[in-house]
């Protein structure tokens, strides 16, 4: 969900965007929140809040859509101005040359899964769900933390937004080696097999739960 920024000094501590990036990885943020840590600070006329929302909406929220753009057009947006127009480009740069020069991580097995995924997993009580999403050659494209509230599993539209918007082929969902209830199993499992159905509706290939037991 996107974190809607007012002023950001206004957040709670655990949803400003340096702090979310601290605790739950950079993959967890939204535009919004990215784009603020790039840019530290507005001026004295606009907020860094406000400048990241205009920014956000002149794109339509795809970062895609900025990188087609020069400095002196993202100059004009209000509140960005030159410098913070030449610090994001050098970011997507940065994000550009990385993708290029890391080979594709394979994902065929379920034992490399576990192993990208276990990172993620932290020493504490209660379920924790993660998504991987792949192309269809099973090389990852993105991994992302399934936000729940006690005894709730994760959201079916959720997940399928994340999918479409990834472009995934196909999903795995994944989470911590709990004991659970009964009854939750039981409503897990149901909505695996939802989640597996929607996938398919969507020509996504769903490899299933992958329980991971976090030494």
């Amino acid at each position: 969900m996107e974190t809607e920024l007012k002023n950001i000094k206004e957040l709670s501590v655990a949803d400003r965007p340096r702090e979310k990036l601290i605790q739950l990885g950079a993959q967890a943020l939204s535009n919004t929140d990215l784009i603020a840590i790039i840019l530290r600070m507005g001026n004295r006329s606009t907020p860094l809040a406000s400048i990241c929302k205009s920014l956000v909406e002149s794109i339509d929220n795809n970062v895609s859509n900025l990188d087609a753009l020069s400095v002196e057009q993202i100059s004009k947006i209000k509140g960005v101005g030159e410098v913070k127009a030449v610090s994001l480009l050098a970011a997507i740069e940065l994000g550009k040359r990385s993708l290029r020069q890391a080979a594709p991580l394979n994902l065929k097995d379920d034992s490399s899964v576990e192993k990208l995924i276990i990172a993620y997993l932290k020493n504490e009580p209660g379920v924790q769900y993660h998504l991987v999403l792949m192309n269809n050659r099973s090389e990852l494209l993105a991994t992302s933390k399934l936000e729940t509230e006690k005894g709730k599993l994760p959201d079916l539209k959720g997940i399928m937004k994340l999918s479409l918007e990834a472009g995934a082929a196909e999903i795995m969902l994944c989470r911590n080696e709990s004991k659970l209830p009964t009854r939750f199993c039981n409503q897990e499992k149901a909505f695996i097999i939802q989640l597996d159905a929607a996938a398919s509706m969507l020509k996504i290939k769903m490899r299933g739960l992958l329980s991971i037991n976090k030494p």
